[in-house]
């Protein structure tokens, strides 16, 4: 492990990454269109912007209401560990790259990811909150609120990412297009939000993959060898 620093990243990440593909196939599943154009019914909850879009997604045709909300609550649920698995992940690499490099710029990568973490917590009580709630009482202020954590989450990821590209710029192959890319996020964020919807997908997409880029150059990146002693 010592000529393979960044291996809690990419085992942290790798978990990240398997759960992800758990989520796709647990998740409720499109059986109407969405509100604003969502693919997924799990992100437009979490972009949600009223009532009307809640309801939207929480009634669609041929499903019954409480069978999409046991499918909602249990990846939300999940999603706790889920966000020890990929918040850990970019905590531990922004360590790493401190570490490694000196330079304290990193630290403000670890930092945020401490943020973001502690937004998806929140963003989940929200979203489990809703789901109680839905039917029962107003969940205007939850919405409001939910707007809030959702956007400090996904937009920190997309600032994450342009924290560490300096470690990538300077390097070749897959290094240097991780770099390369890393502002891509950011750009489709500001799109999302302010046009919600297709936009949005394509900016999560875009964030899952730079987090598999990342898993991946975790699990390939060694320290170059010592120069040999002369003899």
């Amino acid at each position: 492990m010592t000529n393979r620093p960044f291996l809690i990243s990419g085992i942290l990440g790798l978990g990240a990454i398997v759960m992800t593909l758990l989520f796709s196939l647990i998740g409720p599943q499109p059986a109407a269109p969405l509100p604003n154009a969502f693919l997924t019914p799990v992100l437009a909850f979490e972009f949600a912007r009223s009532e009307a879009d809640v309801a939207a997604i929480f009634a669609p045709a041929g499903q019954p209401v409480p069978l999409v909300r046991a499918a909602m609550d249990r990846v939300n649920r999940l999603d706790f560990l889920y966000i020890a698995l990929y918040g850990g992940c970019l905590l531990a690499f922004g360590l790493t790259c401190a570490r490694l490099s000196g330079q304290r710029i990193y630290y403000a990568a670890v930092a945020l990811a401490v943020i973001i973490m502690a937004a998806d917590i929140l963003e989940n009580v929200q979203l489990l909150t809703i789901t109680r709630e839905l039917g029962i009482e107003s969940i205007e202020d939850n919405l409001a609120a939910l707007r809030v954590f959702t956007w400090l989450k996904w937009g920190g990821l997309a600032l994450w990412f342009l924290l560490v590209r300096p470690w990538f710029q300077n390097q070749t192959g897959l290094s240097r297009f991780i770099g390369l890319i890393a502002i891509l996020p950011l750009l489709l964020a500001v799109i999302a939000f302010v046009r919600p919807g297709l936009a949005s997908e394509l900016f999560a997409l875009s964030i899952g993959v730079m987090v598999l880029l990342l898993t991946i150059y975790a699990w390939r990146y060694r320290l170059p060898a010592p120069p040999a002693a002369v003899a």
